[in-house]
């Protein structure tokens, strides 16, 4: 996982989902900037977003506040041992993301292959 939130940021989503995975800081964003991530306050405030907060709080999720620059999009990459991108997926807007099942999905072919 990269991201360039914060330390305390970072650990606290470790804690939060007991995730495996190692964190990689990337303050500068140099990595969001070589896979095109985009930044769009546009498209990070829309309704489709604000309407799936909505649902988070009414299903009970704590509001955490504003986390780093909210118009910086996000993406799901898998890349194998070999360096070669196996996934690329850029996000529209905060809301768009490959399924779970998506992902595990491609790391198993990956790791298979």
């Amino acid at each position: 996982v990269i991201t360039f939130g914060t330390l305390p940021g970072a650990q606290a989503w470790l804690e939060e989902t007991c995730a495996p995975l190692r964190v990689i800081l990337d303050p500068e964003r140099e990595v969001y900037q070589a896979y095109e991530l985009e930044r769009s306050y546009l498209r990070a405030w829309g309704l489709k977003t604000m309407w799936r907060y909505v649902l988070l709080l009414a299903a009970g999720r704590k509001w955490r506040g504003i986390q780093g620059d909210s118009a910086q999009m996000g993406g799901d990459f898998i890349v194998d041992s070999e360096g070669i991108i196996r996934l690329a997926y850029r996000s529209h807007d905060p809301t768009d993301r490959p399924s779970t099942e998506d992902l595990i999905r491609c790391i198993e072919q990956t790791h298979h292959a």
